[in-house]
């Protein structure tokens, strides 16, 4: 789209004030949001304070960012549209509050740092769940009102003694190591222990804009209403049926009562400018929406479709979908099937068995995300994760540093770059997947491990582990491929990707 419709206008154009928006699928939320922050930047005046666009993707981050600057090169005077940041809700977090003021509630004496539940040394954090041990990283906070907090582990969501909770987590926190699921409980309890702090973060940031506010749970909510009870106008913008975190608290209520609160300016986008008016017409019926389809029926057979089949019988549903692109004219390569997992995604493509333990199953991830799906981020996090586990333990922090997206100091930065070097190298860095795995592929990562490790002491003052051959021995290791072909010639994504034809 080039051209705003009505309904967009009229929400780039608004007053500055708190705004929710409730946008169908398709309706323009990035184009109208990407506006409306350029708008509200040129109607700010404040020369300190920043407006900040959150989501809860890197991928939506991304968009945002590339949409946002080509905005700017557009509009007069557009290169003066400074005091934009755009991040996701959890870097936004971690950056402000938890990295620079953590200490504060955490009773730790360094910068905190994420973890993400693999490093070596978080085997000796863990809270007891009635029968077994289970990780403290893997604890999962609940809040219900009247209670107070209430904390679950597993995917059996087994409740766990609140006390016992609570000195698993402040026995992590002193070292200085918070998770995903703690670190918004954190930075929670910094905002609520330090009113100056609320105050700074409200001045620095006197507007919030939060894209797929859906997806906001219930710890996101209370420290965005804490910046704004500190003075901050906070700004949603989402669609209630779209939410995919339902799994942690996120039901989209808060979107539905922030909209109808009296200071706060309600918005509709009612447009489906993506679909085609049959899949608008069962997205209506699904959602209770009236929404409507700027699209006309295409000539090409298109639309919804729906049979069923028996998970073990996957080979059928696929040559049912082949026939069926065969009857549409569409040819194979131009169609995918879309999973809601890697798990899935692997299944599908063909599936390999899993061979690895420990850390060396960290480095057949690695292979298997470069060589089968060409996910070159995925493998690089795998590999970082191996790389750690084979080092002493003393270097705790070091793959929340590697991992972390931008702010890396030089130091970190010239480490990632020797990392993806080895990643991306099948012939002298990590092995590629289609060699056999116990004859050539694992003999060749012991043999490549030995000498990035030699690189990585000289080159960065890294120690390697005194066992670190050991976790690399031929543990589950067999003797076939780590790579098995992809037999059906269709493409096998997770649901983050966007292919043309989804399952």
């Amino acid at each position: 789209m080039i051209e705003l419709s009505p309904q967009q206008r009229e929400i780039v154009e608004a007053p500055l004030r708190p705004m929710a928006v409730s946008a169908c699928a398709g309706s323009g939320k990035t184009a109208t949001a990407v506006r409306r922050l350029a708008a509200m930047r040129r109607r700010l005046d404040d020369r300190h304070g920043h407006i900040v666009l959150l989501s809860f993707s890197n991928v939506a981050v991304d968009t945002f960012y590339k949409d946002y600057s080509t905005l700017l090169q557009t509009e007069p005077g557009g290169s003066r549209l400074g005091g934009v940041e755009i991040a996701t809700v959890d870097s936004f977090i971690a950056s402000n509050i938890i990295r620079p003021h953590g200490h504060l509630v955490m009773g730790c004496a360094r910068t905190p740092f994420l973890v993400h539940g693999s490093e070596p040394f978080l085997a000796n954090f863990t809270v007891w769940d009635g029968k077994r041990s289970q990780p403290t990283t893997a604890l999962q906070l609940v809040t219900v009102t009247g209670v107070g907090l209430q904390f679950e582990v597993g995917r059996a969501k087994t409740a766990i003694d609140p006390k016992a909770a609570t000195e698993a987590i402040r026995k992590l926190a002193g070292v200085g190591a918070y998770s995903h699921a703690l670190g918004s409980f954190w930075a929670l309890k910094v905002l609520r222990a330090q009113p100056l702090i609320r105050r700074a973060l409200a001045r620095r940031y006197p507007h919030i804009l939060v894209d797929e506010a859906q997806d906001i749970g219930k710890l996101h909510q209370l420290i965005l209403m804490a910046l704004q009870g500190a003075g901050a106008q906070v700004s949603l913008n989402g669609d209630v049926n779209q939410g995919i975190y339902e799994f942690s608290g996120a039901t989209g209520a808060f979107l539905r009562q922030y909209a109808a609160r009296d200071d706060v300016d309600g918005r509709m986008l009612e447009t489906n400018f993506r679909s085609i008016p049959s899949i608008v017409a069962i997205a209506n019926k699904l959602s209770g929406r009236s929404d409507t389809a700027a699209r006309t029926t295409p000539i090409t057979l298109s639309g919804a479709y729906y049979f069923a089949y028996n998970k073990e019988e996957k080979n059928n549903a696929l040559n049912a979908f082949a026939a069926l692109l065969s009857q549409a004219g569409i040819a194979v390569k131009d169609a995918a099937v879309l999973c809601r997992s890697a798990e899935w995604a692997g299944a599908w493509a063909g599936g390999e068995e899993e061979q690895g333990q420990g850390v060396l199953r960290h480095f057949v991830d690695a292979a298997i995300q470069r060589d089968k799906f060409g996910r070159f981020d995925e493998a690089f996090k795998y590999c970082c994760t191996g790389v750690v586990g084979l080092l002493d333990e003393g270097h705790r922090s070091l793959l929340s540093e590697l991992i972390r997206r931008g702010g890396c100091e030089r130091s970190s930065l010239a480490l990632r770059r020797a990392l993806w070097r080895f990643v991306k190298d099948p012939a002298s860095g990590l092995p590629s997947a289609s060699l056999v795995a116990d004859t050539a592929w694992q003999p060749a990562l012991l043999a490549r491990a030995g000498a990035l490790l030699a690189t990585l002491s000289a080159e960065h003052g890294l120690k390697c582990g005194a066992n670190w051959k050991a976790k690399l021995a031929r543990r589950n290791i067999l003797n076939r491929r780590l790579l098995d072909r992809q037999i059906w010639g269709l493409r096998m994504c997770q649901g983050s990707a966007s292919p043309p034809f989804i399952r």
